[in-house]
């Protein structure tokens, strides 16, 4: 774009030194651009509002290919002194739905606009038998993703207990199922003057784990600092398919195909991308036979 078009981000419309852009568009940014452009104008062909596509023999830029998450997925040791530093947010309504936020999306892996959107006869209790043969309960969450398409996602219990705690403390029944709690959102606002309760937009959750990560860096010094500052909330769902895979002590590797659903990913090739073992055995293989023999 012309130099005069572009500015500091920071600039209100209102202000002489606002400018619509930046600077010039990423070749990814670029090549969105393009689809979109070149899919408006399919529909107006197919619409007959025009004869032709003159976006269609326009060359898309080449795709980088990068592994899911690189360099946006925290480790288990910045998530761990997160998780820590959530344990002293139980004292507020404003505190506990924080923490909420942050720890149905670490361990679902949904995306914002979907854990925004979800409620609590989303949520379906069920009972399974374990390796042992004793029963354990769970739940499954039905989500609409991306597409209109429609899975379900486990739930760990414990998180669903506090949703129970927190319905419960504010007047409701503790039963997510039960008809009074028809239609409260999983991520609900529970404010006394508001009587039934508001759901938290996304950007109002964006907003606050942006605000508590940036606080969150303030204990850690370094890379660890550098990466909780630039951290939001798609870090956490990147954060849930890569550790889901890696396993942790302790825990087993999760499925690929399990994490595939929990993620919505309509290829299991797109969330092997998180995979890093293959590589490391692959490097590690090359390097013996790179290396001289004795």
């Amino acid at each position: 774009p012309p130099p005069a078009w572009c500015g500091a981000r920071h600039h209100q419309r209102w202000s002489p030194m606002w400018r619509p852009l930046e600077g010039p568009l990423t070749s990814v940014a670029l090549r969105q651009a393009l689809i979109i452009v070149k899919s408006l104008f399919a529909f107006l062909m197919s619409q007959s509002y025009v004869m032709g596509n003159p976006f269609a023999a326009v060359a898309l830029p080449p795709n980088p290919q990068r592994p899911l998450g690189s360099n946006r997925t925290l480790t288990f040791v910045q998530w761990d002194h997160i998780d820590r530093l959530l344990l002293d947010h139980a004292d507020t309504q404003a505190g506990r739905r924080l923490r909420r936020g942050m720890r149905w999306l670490y361990a679902t892996g949904l995306r914002l606009a979907e854990i925004t959107s979800v409620k609590c006869e989303d949520l379906e209790r069920v009972d399974y038998k374990k390796a042992d043969g004793s029963v354990a309960t769970d739940w499954l969450l039905s989500v609409i993703g991306k597409g209109g398409r429609s899975r379900q996602v486990p739930v760990p219990a414990e998180l669903v207990d506090e949703l129970g705690d927190e319905l419960a403390r504010h007047g409701f029944e503790r039963q997510l199922g039960a008809l009074s709690n028809r239609g409260i959102h999983v991520m609900a606002r529970f404010d006394a003057e508001l009587g039934r309760p508001a759901a938290w937009s996304a950007s109002g959750l964006y907003q606050a784990i942006k605000a508590f990560l940036a606080r969150a860096a303030e204990g850690l010094d370094g890379v660890d600092a550098q990466q909780l500052r630039k951290a939001s909330t798609h870090w956490l769902r990147h954060s849930h398919g890569s550790h889901a895979l890696q396993g942790r002590e302790g825990r087993t590797p999760v499925p690929i195909q399990v994490v595939q659903n929990n993620l919505g990913h309509a290829s299991v090739g797109t969330t092997s991308m998180y995979l890093t073992t293959e590589r490391d055995e692959r490097m590690k293989a090359m390097r013996g036979f790179w290396s001289k023999q004795d």
